[in-house]
Order: C-alpha cells, then sequence, then structure tokens
C-alpha cells in the first residue's frame, strides 16, 4: 500500500470531511465522510495533473474527500499525491 508513503512525505492525515448539503434531494442534511488532509499546497499542483485530482480548501488544507473516490481507485489517488512530491521539510 502506498499509504504509509504518502504519510511520511507528503504530510498527509486522516480526517473527516462532513459536508452540510445546501441544495438537491435532501438541504440541510449532513453527510459523512473521510478526507485525506494535505498542505494547501498540493491543490492546484493536483488539479493540474493527469488524472486532475479536485479537493477543497478549509483551514489551509486540501482535502481529498474519499466520499466522490470511486471504488478500487485508492492507488491512483495516491500515485497522484505522490508525484506532486513531498511536502517541504521545516527546520
Amino acid at each position: 500500500s502506498a499509504t504509509p508513503g504518502i504519510v511520511a512525505s507528503c504530510a498527509a492525515r486522516a480526517t473527516a470531511a462532513p459536508r452540510r448539503r445546501s441544495r438537491g434531494g435532501a438541504p440541510g442534511v449532513t453527510l459523512q465522510s473521510a478526507a485525506v488532509s494535505l498542505p494547501e499546497r498540493f491543490a492546484a499542483a493536483l488539479r493540474a495533473g493527469e488524472p486532475a485530482v479536485v479537493g477543497r480548501l478549509e483551514h489551509g488544507r486540501c482535502l481529498l474527500d474519499l466520499r466522490a473516490l470511486p471504488p478500487g481507485s485508492d492507488a491512483a489517488l495516491a500515485a497522484a499525491v505522490l508525484a506532486v512530491g513531498p511536502a517541504p521539510r521545516k527546520g
């Protein structure tokens, strides 16, 4: 699995990602989900990649909502994130 590589090199973390629907068939309903949380700098590079990966920005983090990911796509998502490169080292 690529997950340990993503966490170690990209400053990723798992997070809850509830979203409150404002329109559609269930306005006002909160949908529970989980997301991969990356540093904000990943957002533009992921959108420009092939395949394009679109997340949302919240509190300085790029959230990739796993509810929107088709089954069996974990490896493709991991490869896209790792292709962006590691997070800058603090120090």
